[in-house]
């Protein structure tokens, strides 16, 4: 249990949230023999879940914030992108901006040493700050039935998502994931990329995270049906290859206001 005052969520003792010690504890859990097949899962699949990645003193307090930003600042969005072949996007979203005003615990998640080390270890290389600002942390809320974020791929090497709500895979929601795929933003083929490749699916719990290779996995979530949520805080992180590339962030800027929302 956590209290909040201005100064954001404490605990029973008064004292404010320490989410980097509670992450290099809780990040024991992902040694040993289990860092070791998560790190083979992402070679195969490009894609791994963290199981109870979150501590569970600071899963609570992610939620309330995240809800209270949402609920807050949240904007609507229902576009289709031909640049990914006219796939959908039906969501609430709130961009970087916002939650960087708002999101004490959100920030610390995405600059936490604890968390940057240990995705650099399931990846299998270091990984950095995404020079881009907007693609630094974003939250996005599937609440109403039919909302779905559809095929696509991200400009950065790296998508680290933290899962905060989640629906009964009956209801949808769950993540699907094609590896070892390719986006052509000047000829985008979702239909080709799913015939060439498997798809895979993820259903996932609150508190839960996974890491995908945005950039040669062709992802989606599953649309949701009735009344549910599934609310989730999207991070990316760059490549060291990522660092010398010439960047674009056309979706992003549409679906969450870039750094000028």
């Amino acid at each position: 249990m956590t209290l909040t005052d201005e100064t954001g969520p404490q605990t029973q003792q008064g004292t404010p949230l320490d989410p980097e010690h509670l992450f290099a504890r809780h990040f024991a859990r992902f040694t040993g023999e289990t860092l070791t097949g998560l790190q083979e899962r992402f070679r195969d699949e490009h894609i791994v879940p963290l199981r109870g990645f979150c501590p569970p003193e600071l899963l609570r307090p992610l939620q309330d914030e995240a809800a209270g930003i949402m609920d807050g600042h949240g904007v609507d969005r229902k576009f289709s992108f031909d640049i990914t072949d006219g796939t959908p996007r039906q969501m609430t979203t709130v961009g970087q901006p916002v939650i960087k005003e708002h999101g004490r615990l959100i920030h610390a998640t995405y600059f936490s040493p604890a968390v940057k080390e240990l995705l650099g270890q399931v990846v299998g290389e270091e990984v950095f700050t995404c020079p881009y600002a907007g693609e630094h942390y974003v939250i996005s809320r599937l609440g109403k039935n039919g909302d779905t974020h559809g095929w696509h791929w991200d400009d950065y090497t790296y998508g680290f998502i933290l899962v905060l709500q989640a629906p009964d895979y009956r209801d949808g929601g769950f993540v699907q994931a094609v590896p070892h795929t390719s986006w052509d933003k000047q000829n985008p083929d979702v239909h080709g990329a799913l015939l060439k490749s498997q798809v895979r699916s993820y259903a996932f719990e609150a508190g839960d995270a996974y890491v995908v290779k945005t950039d040669t996995t062709m992802h989606r979530v599953y649309p949701i049906r009735g009344e549910t949520s599934r609310t989730i805080v999207n991070m990316t992180w760059a490549s060291g290859a990522d660092l010398d590339r010439d960047i674009t962030h056309e979706t992003n800027d549409v679906l969450f206001g870039g750094v000028g929302a």
